[in-house]
């Protein structure tokens, strides 16, 4: 990205005094998004009779990771700031002629001008895969994101400089940006040993505590819908449907069904955070190769509910039933989308636990895409 621009400006009828400056932002809005105007005015104060001065600002999106794993890449262990975006306003010279404001304007792009990771690939290293490092990420930090860990964050600000003779002033305003992300296909999981996913559970199924093993229980998860929030987060939808399918085989001559199960459902956020740019997509299997590190947060959503159970008879003497679970979002918990950027990158999971009769728990987890804009 260019350099800043600067612009020699006669500043006059300002109060003798020493000079200082504040960045204001025209609009109330807490939260832009992709396509939005960011409007506001740098405003000078106690400035002297008239100096030339040279008045830079600009837009600019950073990336803070702290990976403390020893990992065999360099910068192991220390904090490293990567700016990924820096948009510069350049106003004409006699817009801005004799005044103390000076206004500034800029549009939220959709995706990044540039590849910000290649100059961070070490040679030899395969560059960065997709297009998630050309998509601009949105504002992710502990204090506004309780889901995401202290060792990373991804920030926005406003950052004006200038130079007033011999004199250095400089403002910044910091400003939350949440792009729009529209529904994707979803992530292909790997299979088998080692695999992030458990999309199947199997037990005996025992009808009391004491009771003989009457037979095998599997619970099988299906594919989550992706979870629609929309970027205004206004009108926030509840919840999206997870279908369970419960199998019931090897059962003993006259036992009771189990009527019902005791379900509960919990969220988990798990935030990749790393310290040179992700080649490909974070994996659990990556990350415990030391090649990155996650954090895992979760929110228990749904918890200790009675679900009834409609058994079918299928031809060869097993018994087949299918429930629907939600996955509640609470209106006071910030959840941005899933997104994936160079840094720092965010996914979400569905862990459902499914209690029938006195039988032991049957767990699954199932990944949630979250996406806040139906732009096809």
């Amino acid at each position: 990205m260019k350099s800043a621009q600067y612009v020699p400006h006669l500043l006059a009828s300002c109060s003798p005094s020493t000079p200082s400056m504040e960045i204001r932002l025209t609009s109330k809005q807490t939260v832009f998004t992709t396509g939005d105007t960011l409007q506001g005015e740098l405003v000078l104060h106690r400035i002297n009779a008239p100096h030339d001065a040279r008045v830079s600002i600009a837009l600019i999106g950073r990336t803070t990771t702290t990976v403390t794993k020893t990992m065999p890449f360099p910068n192991s262990g220390s904090t490293l700031d990567y700016t990924f975006l820096q948009m510069h306003h350049i106003e004409p010279q006699e817009t801005w002629h004799r005044h103390c404001n000076f206004p500034f304007s800029f549009v939220i792009p959709d995706a990044l001008p540039f590849d910000p990771c290649a100059e961070h690939v070490p040679s030899g290293m395969a560059a960065p895969r997709g297009k998630g490092h050309l998509q601009l990420p949105p504002s992710v930090n502990y204090s506004l994101d309780t889901l995401c860990p202290e060792m990373c964050g991804i920030t926005y600000s406003i950052h004006a400089k200038m130079h007033i003779g011999a004199q250095r002033l400089h403002a910044t305003r910091q400003i939350q940006i949440l792009p729009q992300y529209p529904e994707e296909p979803p992530r292909l999981w790997p299979e088998g040993e080692g695999s992030e996913m458990q999309m199947s559970d199997s037990t005996g199924l025992r009808m009391s505590l004491l009771g003989a093993k009457a037979g095998n229980v599997t619970v099988r998860a299906r594919e989550a819908k992706p979870l629609y929030l929309p970027a205004d987060q206004q009108h926030r939808s509840t919840m999206a449907p997870i279908r369970l399918d419960v199998h019931l085989d090897g059962l003993h001559v006259g036992p009771s069904f189990p009527d019902n199960c005791q379900v509960k459902v919990t969220l988990e956020a798990v935030t990749y955070f790393t310290s040179l740019p992700m080649v490909e997509l974070p994996s659990w299997q990556s990350t415990v190769n030391g090649r990155g590190q996650l954090f895992r947060a979760r929110v228990c959503s749904w918890k200790n509910k009675s679900m009834g159970l409609k058994w079918t008879e299928k031809a060869d003497d097993s018994h087949t039933a299918s429930i629907v679970v939600p996955i509640p979002v609470s209106d006071g918990m910030a959840v941005v989308p899933t997104f994936r950027h160079c840094y720092v990158a965010r996914e979400y999971f569905a862990r459902v636990e499914v209690a029938l009769g006195s039988s032991k728990t049957l767990r699954v987890k199932v990944p949630v895409q979250i996406y806040n804009s139906q732009q096809c």
